[in-house]
């Protein structure tokens, strides 16, 4: 394994330099998997260039200053990615790999067909993967039906719903990729950026990117290449809760999704979310942004 993959990784980071660290550490000793890491920080106190490149001297880096916004930052990487690499990796600052995760992808890519133009590593997670009723009745065959859920992994419902990729036991194709971690060919995301509609925290905007790339070949989720999330973000309840629909909102609307059906999936969402505030009391303020975050349904075009 000593020839380098012709492989670009854009990180957006904003004031975690100790997370950024560690994964650059990591990142430093499986330089084959790479040749060029591009860096996107916009943080209150920016790093010291010349100490970064000096710290991970086998990583040759590029790094550069951003409004606070991932979307942006991700498109800056993007549109400085070396021009004769063939592939682009879009990495959180915060992930952490399964020591060999990185060779069993490695291999993967390898051998992959021309058809495949996108590729996911597998996230393992306990937090927040068990199914309690609610859940259980939104991946029920009925709900399928409606298309307003989809019990698979990594679809995307007429609703406008995408279901999470967790855990997966084996090598599976679909329609969206997280962000957290993928790679993409090069040549089949020309032309695309991530939408700068969504705010500073995008949230969404691995959906909406991907979801057009899949327009255009496969995207599969490699199962042995695993990681682990390692931070739980802290957000404002209300204005995340206005987020998380008005984003989605965004979504069905380029993708031209039936509106009465995003409708019944949204009646269903709120109703859960309003059922778990007697067992979380602050998700109150998530629910009443939810309820803000549907009168953008008049005013997105």
């Amino acid at each position: 394994m000593t020839k380098r993959l012709s492989l670009s990784i854009v990180i957006p980071t904003k004031d975690r330099r100790e997370l950024l660290f560690k994964s650059l550490k990591f990142l430093n000793k499986n330089f084959f998997f790479f040749n060029e890491i591009i860096i996107v920080d916009s943080s209150l106190n920016i790093i010291n260039e010349r100490d970064l490149k000096t710290s991970y001297r086998k990583s040759n880096i590029k790094y550069f200053t951003s409004k606070p916004s991932t979307s942006m930052q991700r498109n800056l990487g993007l549109k400085n990615v070396r021009k004769k690499n063939k592939f682009v990796m879009f990495l959180d600052d915060d992930i952490r790999f399964n020591n060999d995760a990185l060779k069993k992808m490695y291999r993967f890519i390898n051998k992959i067909n021309n058809n495949i133009i996108g590729i996911g590593f597998n996230s393992i997670t306990t937090v927040g993967h068990e199914k309690n009723l609610l859940e259980r009745i939104k991946n029920s065959s009925f709900f399928s039906k409606l298309e307003l859920y989809d019990s698979r992994p990594g679809r995307v419902a007429n609703s406008g719903w995408q279901t999470k990729i967790l855990n997966i036991k084996k090598d599976i194709l679909v329609e969206w990729l997280p962000t957290q971690a993928c790679i993409y060919k090069k040549n089949k995301i020309k032309s695309l950026k991530f939408s700068n509609q969504l705010g500073a925290y995008a949230y969404l905007e691995d959906l909406l990117f991907s979801h057009q790339i899949s327009k255009r070949g496969y995207l599969v989720v490699h199962c042995e290449a695993k990681y682990k999330d390692t931070l739980t973000v802290e957000r404002n309840h209300f204005w995340f809760g206005i987020k998380e629909v008005r984003n989605r909102i965004v979504f069905i609307k380029q993708n031209k999704l039936p509106i009465k059906t995003f409708v019944l999936g949204y009646i269903f969402f709120i109703s859960k979310n309003f059922l778990e505030i007697f067992l979380n009391l602050k998700k109150i303020m998530r629910f009443f942004g939810n309820i803000v975050g549907i009168f953008y349904l008049f005013k997105i075009k």
